[in-house]
């Protein structure tokens, strides 16, 4: 989730107008660290991955979790249950049931469950395996062709893909040098973006400067 982590926050920074100083208020509670410690362990993985060590792939469901969990602690720290990603409509923001529906949280829940039910469908029609059609990230030496086959020792889903893949639009295409991704993976990182950016904008209000 690093790569979507810098990418909030280059976000609210070229298109929001926060200035840095704005985002670097975040830092200034201990609720971003867990954050950011999983995103230090993320970039330690890849590291190993290109060195040809897998053997954290058995944990990576586990890490995964986790990663998401700490986000919780920011929707808590900066009450993001009680703002709307829509609260620009009258209807919305004079309602507090929509409100809380429309809220960073459940917004984002709603995108990672479509997400993670497309990477479902993606793996059941490719016999449990997620196929990856690595491009760029060969080139950065991040994926290896007999990778695969060492990573499965690990109980590791991913599998090369080739002419003989299913549904290949649901599958790992999307190339990004050292993570390649699915619809659904970019699905799920939309949570990430919510929290963390609402994390930012309420850090900057009034009750929270």
């Amino acid at each position: 989730m690093t790569e979507t982590v810098i990418a909030t926050f280059l976000f609210a920074w070229l298109f929001k107008g926060y200035k840095w100083s704005e985002i670097y208020k975040l830092f200034k509670h201990w609720s971003i660290y867990p954050i950011v410690l999983t995103c230090l362990l993320h970039i330690y993985c890849v590291f190993l991955m290109i060195q040809g060590e897998y053997w954290f792939l058995e944990y990576a469901k586990e890490i995964k979790t986790i990663s998401l969990l700490f986000y919780i602690i920011l929707i808590y720290k900066y009450k993001l249950m009680d703002i709307s990603i829509f609260n620009k409509i009258n209807m919305v923001k004079d309602n507090k049931l929509l409100v809380w529906v429309t809220s960073p949280f459940p917004v984002g829940a709603l995108c990672g469950f479509i997400g993670s039910k497309l990477n479902q469908i993606a793996m059941f029609y490719n016999d449990g395996k997620m196929p990856v059609f690595p491009n760029v990230s060969i080139g950065t030496k991040y994926i290896k062709i007999d990778m695969f086959e060492k990573a499965s020792v690990f109980k590791d889903f991913h599998s090369l893909g080739n002419y003989t893949t299913n549904l290949i639009f649901l599958t790992d295409i999307f190339d990004f040098f050292y993570i390649i991704m699915s619809v659904g993976d970019l699905l799920l990182r939309i949570f990430v973006v919510l929290v963390l950016y609402y994390s930012v904008k309420q850090c900057n209000s009034i009750n929270n400067i």
